[in-house]
Formats: structure tokens, sequence, C-alpha cells
């Protein structure tokens, strides 16, 4: 693999407008989604390795609802900038309920259609 290459076995997409929920708090940004991780934005930093509980909500293309939630572990917490406390992280799903791949693999396909 030369330097550089992507790694990551499910690529990622950008995306907008789609909230996440980790430990019960406050909806955070998701910066971007694979089958396999999201990366979002976060006010507080989260440990290397710490396991997480998360959620997501997002409508399909039908307009249903549809409700996502899993087990993660974080796998890259990175402070934006020096003068702002805001910080990236990146989660790694290791689990999610039943559905969950199908939802996601669903939803990142209708993103490429907008």
């Amino acid at each position: 693999m030369t330097s550089g290459q992507e790694r990551r076995k499910h690529p990622r997409k950008a995306v907008s407008d789609l909230p996440i929920i980790v430990d019960g708090d406050t909806p955070l940004r998701v910066r971007d989604l694979s089958q396999s991780g999201a990366c979002f934005f976060s006010d507080t930093p989260l440990r290397m390795m710490t396991h997480v509980k998360f959620s997501f909500e997002f409508e399909d293309t039908a307009g249903d609802t549809m409700k996502l939630a899993g087990e993660g572990v974080v796998v890259r917490c990175e402070r934006i900038s020096p003068t702002i406390g805001h910080y990236e992280v990146a989660i790694f799903f290791q689990s999610l309920n039943e559905g969950g791949s199908t939802a996601i693999r669903q939803y990142l396909i209708d993103k490429e259609d907008c």
C-alpha cells in the first residue's frame, strides 16, 4: 500500500444535517459517514478507545423515519484548532441494531442521488 492510499474498507461520504447522539448527550453534527463508522464534531474530547453508545434518526426515500442505534469505539479525537475548543471525533461501529447496516447503506446511496 502506498503512502496516502485509502485503507478503509468502506468509503466515507460527507453528510450534512445528520445529527448523532453519543451516550445520550445532546445531538452532535456528523461530518462523514460510512458503513463502518462516523466522524463528528464535539465541544469536548473523547478518550481514544472509549466505548460509546450512539443513535441516528433520518428519513428514508419514502419519508419514513429510520432509527439506528449501536455501540462503537473512539478511534480518533483531534482538536480542530489550538484556539477553538472543538474536536473532530471518529468512531468505529462495533454493533448496530437490526437492520442498521442496511439503513446506513441505503442512506448513503440516497445521498449520492441528491
